[in-house]
């Protein structure tokens, strides 16, 4: 995965880049102690890697939450929605998909919807989690604000055997849920995410279908 809703294509479900972990998995990541075997667990750099992995792990525990895709103007390209267990919708200017449990609905644009079968996708799109063994290095930058909210950038690089990435994260200094990401897809592509609606009560439910 190397990364939290790693892209999003208009045309495609939101990759990501590793499975979604189950509440013991998340609980043990919170409180793991990282082994030192690459400079993102070296003794000054600790701390750094585990607000990385915890705030994916909180927001993994959210009932809810959104995230718009946006471009180097700020214009939306994608909406996502996710309400916890397993339920999301996602929209472009050209596909709307909802996704409930085992069930996959899309239509395009303003067309008819079409259902199929498609185990676990409802969960599998809250795939948020970064592996710790993939995070290779880590680097603390200070703090900033997104939309008015305190927060730590931290750089993350991300290796996968030959593959290394660059991505960059902006997590809240008081709720340390992450409320902007830059991930890299690519050597050329970046991916911005701002993240919202924190544990809000919205509904996600299946189309209306003939």
């Amino acid at each position: 995965m190397l990364t939290w809703l790693s892209s999003c294509a208009p045309d495609a479900p939101v990759p990501t880049r590793t499975r979604a972990p189950s509440v013991g998995e998340i609980m043990r990541m919170i409180t793991k102690t990282p082994t030192p075997t690459t400079p993102a667990d070296e003794l000054d750099k600790r701390e750094t890697k585990q607000l990385v992995l915890r705030a994916q792990a909180r927001l993994a525990l959210l009932k809810s939450y959104r995230t718009r895709v946006v471009d180097e103007a700020g214009r939306t390209l994608a909406l996502f929605e996710y309400v916890r267990p397993d339920r999301y919708r996602q929209v472009t200017d050209t596909k709307e998909q909802i996704g409930i449990k085992d069930l996959l609905y899309t239509r395009i644009q303003s067309g008819p919807w079409t259902k199929q079968e498609w185990p676990g996708i409802g969960r599998l799109m809250n795939e948020v989690t970064i592996a710790p063994e993939f995070i290779w290095d880590v680097e603390n930058q200070g703090r900033e604000s997104i939309a008015g909210v305190p927060c730590y950038r931290v750089r993350v690089v991300l290796r996968a055997g030959d593959t290394q990435l660059t991505d960059t994260y902006w997590i809240g200094v008081d709720d340390r849920l992450p409320r902007k990401m830059i991930t890299q897809v690519d050597e050329h592509t970046y991916v911005t995410k701002l993240l919202y609606d924190f544990n809000q009560d919205f509904q996600i439910e299946p189309p209306d279908i003939d």
